[in-house]
C-alpha cells in the first residue's frame, strides 16, 4: 500500500461519519471497517501524519461539538459528552477547555 493511501482512506471515513454514528468512532472501529490491525493503523496515521490517530478523532468530535454549539446554544456539556461517545462529561469539558480554552457553555454564549 503506498504511503498515505491508508492514512487517506481513514479521514475520508472519518469525515464521512454521521453525526449519530460520533459516538462509535474510535480506532478499533475504524481498523475494522478498513479490515487491518488496531495497532498497524494507529502506528502508521502517526508515521504520515504526525499526530496520533486518537487525538485526530478527538480533534473532530470537538469541532462537530463546536458545530452543534453554533447551531443550538442550549445544548449542555452532558449531551455533548454522551453524543461524542465520553463517559465522562467532566472529562469531556477538559478535553474541550484544552483545545479552545473555554468551557463548553461559555463558548456556547460567546457564539
Amino acid at each position: 500500500m503506498k504511503k498515505g493511501k491508508l492514512t487517506d482512506r481513514v479521514i475520508a471515513l472519518i469525515n464521512s461519519c454521521k453525526d449519530e454514528e460520533l459516538a462509535e468512532l474510535s480506532v478499533d472501529s475504524i481498523a475494522e471497517q478498513l479490515g487491518v490491525n488496531p495497532s498497524y493503523l494507529s502506528r502508521k496515521f502517526n508515521d504520515d501524519r504526525d499526530i496520533t490517530l486518537n487525538a485526530f478523532i478527538t480533534d473532530v468530535k470537538m469541532q462537530r461539538c463546536v458545530n452543534l454549539l453554533k447551531k443550538n446554544k442550549k445544548v449542555t456539556p452532558v449531551t455533548l459528552a454522551q453524543w461524542t461517545g465520553f463517559a465522562r462529561s467532566d472529562y469531556f469539558v477538559t478535553l474541550f477547555r484544552n483545545k479552545f480554552g473555554i468551557h463548553p457553555r461559555a463558548y456556547s454564549r460567546l457564539k
